[in-house]
């Protein structure tokens, strides 16, 4: 029974870690999306 519980509260524990790291990734890339758009804004407006 133990056991059972560490690994149900592992899994929940290893869950939650990799939806943080996976969210984190992701606003990385919309942050480096939106400042590619700014870069060809300007370059487009003489």
């Amino acid at each position: 029974m133990g056991k059972l519980i560490f690994f149900i509260v592992g899994m929940i524990a290893g869950g939650l870690v990799t939806l943080v790291i996976l969210c984190c990734l992701q606003i990385n890339r919309i942050n480096e999306y939106e400042s590619l758009i700014r870069k060809l804004k300007e370059q487009k407006t003489p």
